[in-house]
């Protein structure tokens, strides 16, 4: 297959590349990158990009030097249409075929090697279809390269070209960059940076996207109760680059900058009129234009689109899931090969890690990792940054009809503890796996990780309306105050032969407390309710745990019935509320009788409406068939049903004025009562 091939100049001499020295990985999926040498005057380095990061590295590059810095230099990316337009392709239909791509070389000059014979050089002329005839004298059509040069005008028949090659240097550049702005492989970027006349160090930092570092936790328990446990930090890191770190240091920062993509790399053009000359002249020879060349080469067939760089996404998803795995010492099948504990994790526990310094800036909480990081192109790794001791206690969670094995977790270091996934050891063996959010300083988390199987429980659970403590105005709406009791009846039987600590998930909502029946255990905001209980060895007990919360009950005016408030009145009450409630029952049973009326007058309207109707359908028929005396009835008839009509719209009027006024009347006896009412504990919506 014949192929029309562009001859380049060689390539240029690989350029030093500025040395990668530090590394700052955010939660968010960008990294700040700090690049760092020496330079001599005038010497060029490259900093290597990934495709698509010339843009990001451009608005946040930050350059450092002793004596200066000339230039920073970049290939622009070009969009595909604008590249084609540039080296006068054709459009990608148009590029199937020798033929059109030649006809965009028109008026070009060209080298044309023949697969057999003398080349030729001369500019583009046309590519013509000559008619051949063949042995039985049927036309034939042969395209043919014509050329114009220093030999004359010369005709190449396509199927004789070996390749064609322009002789202008800057026609192979365009045709080059729009050949490759076509590839569905992006294409490598990168900065040159150019050191001024005193030459000196040379430092570079910037930001693009980067993967997102991920921590993953040891949490081991030893046997001894009043030993603290030990939490193992590592931080997943990947070089998704083609360039190798060599001794990086790399920081990975608890925060999430805003960053942005933005395509400031590519050129941009604004738009001139077209605008021909007044004077009637034409600015070349009428014979030598194709409609003047397409108004002087200024139509391209429609406006280039500059306005869009494509530039490269990658996703980021995490799974989860959870499982069993039997430690009872169970054996395998044959050989009598059985399994217990290890000792790997007895003693001192694991061997201790080289944990990361940590520091703050500003709002961001930072691990500097120890050692310099050797990692290659294209790989990931585990670097350690977390080895303390930290408060664990072994418990039982009871979580809806489930019983789980947990850790409460208090975070009794100074750090930060990113979210991600913990392996728990227990006794020095394999425990259970979870998840943790982000945990700071002096916050709990219980981490369940496993079932107890040695734990049985049932609950159930009475909730009792407690009476109303105040009542309050906000806006059109009446606030209901009152403190609602919840008690949870617990059965709890224990198969094991060692204590038991057992937190009993309480049920949401903000204000509630445990008030009897056990002790309600210390939560970091944001995190479930527990209660705590003690279960002995082998015991089996029934536990009674009540809680009490401060609920506000808001109902819309219009919405407040007396049957409500009948309800309410039932309760024992001081006598302030008391009396709020009656004088609101009162204005609440005025406004349902007036709106019942309501109702009733508009299906008496309904139908008088109707009957109004057909009467003048009947008056108007009478008076066209001439029968005045039925005519006279029906008019009388019709004025006496006009007047009941005025009579109910009237009254209705009056009732709908009843029922605003009742509820006008209700808000204003509760207004007051928010400075008069007793004050009560934290409250939420009931």
């Amino acid at each position: 297959m014949l192929a029309l091939s562009l001859l380049l100049a060689a390539a240029p001499l690989a350029v030093p590349r500025l040395p990668l020295k530090s590394l700052v990985l955010y939660e968010n999926g960008v990294g700040y990158f700090e690049r760092k040498g020496p330079m001599v005057a005038g010497a060029v380095a490259e900093i290597p990009l990934e495709p698509g990061q010339l843009d990001d590295a451009l608005k946040s590059m930050v350059v450092v030097s002793e004596r200066g810095v000339a230039s920073v230099e970049f290939a622009p990316p070009l969009s595909a249409e604008a590249a084609r337009a540039m080296a006068g392709m054709p459009e990608p239909e148009g590029q199937r075929d020798l033929s059109s791509l030649l006809r965009a070389l028109q008026g070009v000059e060209v080298k044309v090697a023949r697969l057999e014979g003398q080349s030729a050089r001369g500019r583009v002329v046309e590519v013509a279809d000559e008619e051949e005839r063949d042995l039985k004298g049927n036309p034939l059509q042969k395209p043919t390269l014509l050329l114009f040069g220093e030999a004359g005008l010369q005709r190449v028949r396509l199927e004789e070209l070996a390749s064609v090659r322009p002789v202008d240097p800057a026609v192979q550049l365009a045709w080059y960059r729009a050949t490759g702005s076509a590839s569905a492989q992006p294409e490598r970027q990168s900065l040159k940076v150019r050191s001024a006349s005193g030459g000196g160090s040379v430092a570079v930092g910037y930001t693009t996207e980067a993967p997102v570092w991920r921590t993953t936790y040891r949490l081991v328990l030893q046997s001894a109760a009043q030993q603290p446990g030990r939490l193992q930090g590592f931080a997943l890191v990947h070089n998704d680059s083609d360039e190798a770190w060599e001794g990086v240091k790399v920081t990975l920062a608890s925060g999430r900058p805003t960053s942005f993509l933005f395509p400031l790399a590519g050129p941009r053009y604004g738009r001139r009129e077209l605008v021909s000359p007044e004077d009637g002249l034409d600015p070349a020879p009428q014979l030598a234009t194709a409609e003047a060349r397409e108004h002087l080469r200024g139509a391209l067939g429609g406006t280039v689109g500059l306005g869009a760089i494509g530039t490269v996404g990658h996703g980021y998803g995490m799974g989860s899931g959870s499982g069993s795995i039997a430690l009872h010492g169970s054996s395998a099948g044959g050989g009598g090969v059985t399994s217990g504990a290890s000792d790997l994790l007895s003693g001192e526990g694991p061997t201790p890690l080289d944990p990361a310094a940590v520091s703050e800036a500003g709002e961001l909480f930072l691990y500097t990792v120890t050692e310099p990081v050797f990692l290659g192109a294209r790989k990931s790794a585990l670097l350690p940054i977390i080895d303390r001791g930290v408060t664990a206690e072994r418990v039982t969670v009871i979580a809806g009809s489930e019983a789980r094995l947990a850790v409460r977790l208090s975070n009794s270091t100074p750090l930060t503890l990113e979210g991600g996934t913990v392996s728990v050891f227990t006794d020095g063996a394999y425990a259970g796996e979870s998840q943790i959010d982000r945990i700071k300083p002096n916050e709990v988390r219980v981490v369940p990780h496993g079932e107890d199987l040695d734990l049985e429980q049932h609950r159930t659970l009475t909730t009792t309306e407690g009476p109303v403590k105040a009542v309050r105005k906000n806006g059109s709406v009446v606030e209901l105050h009152r403190v609602d009791r919840k008690s949870w009846r617990l059965e709890l039987t224990s198969r094991s032969e060692k204590k038991r600590t057992v937190l009993f998930e309480l049920g949401s909502g903000a204000g509630y407390r445990v008030t009897a029946g056990a002790e309600e255990d210390v939560r970091s905001p944001g995190q479930p309710r527990y209660a705590r209980l003690a279960l002995a060895p082998k015991e089996k007990r029934t536990a009674e745990v009540v809680e009490e919360g401060a609920i506000v009950e808001r109902v819309p005016v219009e919405q407040l019935t007396s049957s409500r408030l009948d309800a309410l009145l039932a309760r024992q009450l001081d006598a302030l509320v008391r009396a709020t409630l009656v004088a609101l029952r009162s204005e609440a049973g005025r406004a349902e009788a007036a709106a019942e009326r309501v109702r009733k007058i508009d299906a008496r309207l309904h139908q008088l409406e109707g009957d109004s109707a057909r009467l003048r359908d009947d008056l108007a028929a009478a008076g066209k068939g001439g029968a005045a005396k039925v005519a006279e009835d029906l008019g009388r008839r019709l004025l006496l049903l006009e007047d009941e009509l005025g009579k109910l719209r009237l009254e209705r009027e009056q009732a709908e004025k009843v029922v605003g006024a009742a509820r006008s009347q209700a808000l204003q006896l509760v207004s007051g009562q928010g400075e008069r009412s007793r004050a009560l504990p934290s409250q939420h919506d009931g």
